[in-house]
């Protein structure tokens, strides 16, 4: 699926459909969306949520909702997806929220943005994340960004071999030895190439994978992951 969009997007952002013909809507988000973002994320399942927060989170506080949703969208930026056939959770017009994507960067280095995706339990696989994905990598072309990044938990041994596989740069994150942060370059020319490569970390985030804690190597370990996803 590849969208010709108007970048940035404009506020009512435009509607598409997924490979099994499902009509989609994809806009930025906006501070009302905080009701619809916590009902989406109370609809995670517990290991969606940990994948994502590194935690068993309960709950989305106030503030956080705050900072998630009334942003600049300049060194921050966000979209949301509904299904317009399914009824919202919190009572809108647009249909159920099924996903979120957003960039951060920061004025010190905006050659570097954060990128993160979040799709609901029931809507994974059916290409919501590939639609995300290729809207992060076309804006990130557009915006600059030369470079992606992203964490994941250490003991995500698997995900760990992929990101070799594709040849994201790996550093430890410096506040937490359970974390790595990956980097991905960005090729202004073609946002395939980024997008390509995301769309395997979240293909991979969405199947079946080894329970917290399984077959991990202790964070600082020496030795090189082999390359080939499991």
């Amino acid at each position: 699926m590849r969208i010709n969009w108007e970048l940035p997007l404009p506020p009512t952002g435009f509607e598409t459909e997924l490979a099994d013909g499902s009509a989609v809507r994809v806009r930025p988000i906006r501070p009302d969306d905080a009701p619809a973002l916590k009902a989406a994320f109370e609809g995670l399942s517990d290991r969606s949520r940990y994948l994502r927060f590194f935690s068993y989170r309960k709950e989305l506080g106030d503030q956080m909702l705050k900072d998630y949703t009334d942003i600049d969208h300049h060194l921050h930026r966000a979209w949301v997806v509904a299904d317009p056939s399914e009824p919202s959770a919190v009572g809108t017009d647009e249909g159920l929220g099924i996903g979120v994507a957003r960039l951060f960067a920061t004025e010190q280095d905006p050659t570097v943005a954060e990128a993160t995706v979040v799709v609901i339990d029931e809507y994974q696989r059916r290409g919501v994340g590939r639609l995300l994905l290729d809207l992060l990598a076309s804006t990130a072309a557009l915006w600059g960004v030369e470079r992606i990044r992203f964490e994941t938990l250490w003991e995500n041994r698997g995900l760990r071999r992929l990101m070799g596989k594709i040849g994201a740069t790996r550093n430890e994150a410096l506040s937490d030895r359970e974390v790595i942060v990956y980097e991905i370059p960005v090729k202004a020319e073609s946002g395939d190439i980024t997008a390509g490569a995301l769309y395997e970390i979240l293909r991979w985030a969405a199947a079946d994978r080894e329970e917290p804690g399984s077959d991990r190597e202790e964070p600082g370990s020496d030795r090189e992951d082999s390359g080939e996803a499991e």
